[in-house]
């Protein structure tokens, strides 16, 4: 029997890293520019076979400095905020749970428009939404500690305290806000778009997603036996507060890093681990991979529909929340039978 599941599991992950290799293929066609398949594959390659280029040195820069880290960054993303909310409804015990339980996503924003206000550059407003997303994590975890000896009951409601705060405080930065540029740059960026992905902020996430995966998967046994309660971890041998720790900070880190880089996204880190649940079940070492695969794929997709209209730049967290809410909505069914 546990072999049949394996060979499910591995024939699962195989085919949902095919689409996304399709998918990964597949996106650099959505553009401005029509370019050809083979030229896409061949200069993808030629950094490494060093082959003569035949092409135009524009389609060259549009391929490698314009949708390249676009799309990597899509799928590092939604990749991201999935395993993030797959980590978070594990450790909490609770399928309502996302990434921005804890007030990152509120703090990051406060930061982003405090930031915009003051006329800060690019990477200045990405390093303020990431200080001030981290600020809010550590208070809530603070709180936690401090009232309820990081019980994670009262972990859930200092978040949701902080993020109020932070909530009310960005009101408060959009109320001082210059209407005829500084507002309107908040209020897009608060919908989120990877519209100004460039390489630099994929070698920002690369290190994020590398130290929060590795994280989570030495711990992926301990998270498990954590699912199951407490005490009953610690009567298995698992150190607890160190178990909470890292999944606490490696979801903090894939998730401010997300949202300093790219705005405001929702629902992918609240639908796409349910998805992933149906298919692999509860067993977190399995619901990580399908998470992370699925949710960049989700992504991944939904960024190329943004691409793909010409004349309009949708956000893209608008576009996720009317996938995301009736896809939720079905699962509902599921949910309301029992968590497991």
């Amino acid at each position: 029997m546990t072999g049949n599941r394996s060979a499910a599991f591995a024939g699962k992950a195989i085919a949902f890293s095919a689409v996304m290799l399709a998918g990964f293929l597949a996106s650099f066609l959505v553009g401005r520019y029509g370019i050809p398949l083979k030229t896409i594959v061949d200069i993808l390659l030629s950094r490494l076979t060093r082959a003569l280029p035949y092409w135009d040195q524009t389609i060259e820069t549009v391929i490698l400095r314009v949708r390249l880290p676009r799309i990597l960054l899509a799928i590092m993303v939604g990749g991201a905020l999935s395993l993030s909310g797959a980590s978070y409804q594990t450790l909490f015990k609770n399928p309502m749970v996302s990434p921005d339980i804890l007030g990152v996503s509120a703090g990051a924003g406060f930061g982003a428009a405090l930031a915009m206000i003051y006329r800060a550059s690019w990477w200045e407003i990405q390093l303020c939404a990431f200080v001030f997303g981290i600020t809010a994590v550590l208070v809530s975890w603070g709180i936690s500690y401090l009232f309820g000896r990081q019980e994670i009951t009262i972990l859930i409601l200092a978040g949701i305290v902080v993020s109020s705060l932070f909530q009310a405080l960005l009101s408060i930065i959009k109320t001082l806000a210059d209407t005829e540029n500084a507002l309107p740059s908040i209020t897009f960026w608060l919908m989120g778009s990877l519209g100004r992905a460039a390489g630099r902020e994929v070698f920002f996430m690369l290190p994020a997603m590398a130290v929060s995966c590795g994280l989570l998967f030495f711990f992926r046994y301990h998270i498990d036996a954590l699912s199951a309660g407490e005490d009953e971890a610690a009567a298995m041998g698992v150190n607890v507060p160190v178990v909470k720790a890292a999944v606490i900070v490696s979801s903090t880190l894939m998730t401010v890093s997300s949202v300093s880089i790219c705005g405001i996204i929702g629902w992918v880190g609240l639908v796409v681990p349910h998805v992933a649940r149906m298919l692999v079940g509860a067993s977190f070492s399995r619901l990580s991979l399908m998470s992370l695969l699925i949710g960049g794929s989700f992504l991944l997709l939904i960024d190329d529909a943004v691409r793909g209209i010409e004349g309009v730049d949708l956000p893209l967290g608008v576009l996720t929340a009317l996938v995301g809410t009736p896809v939720f909505v079905a699962l509902l069914s599921r949910i309301r039978k029992g968590w497991s």
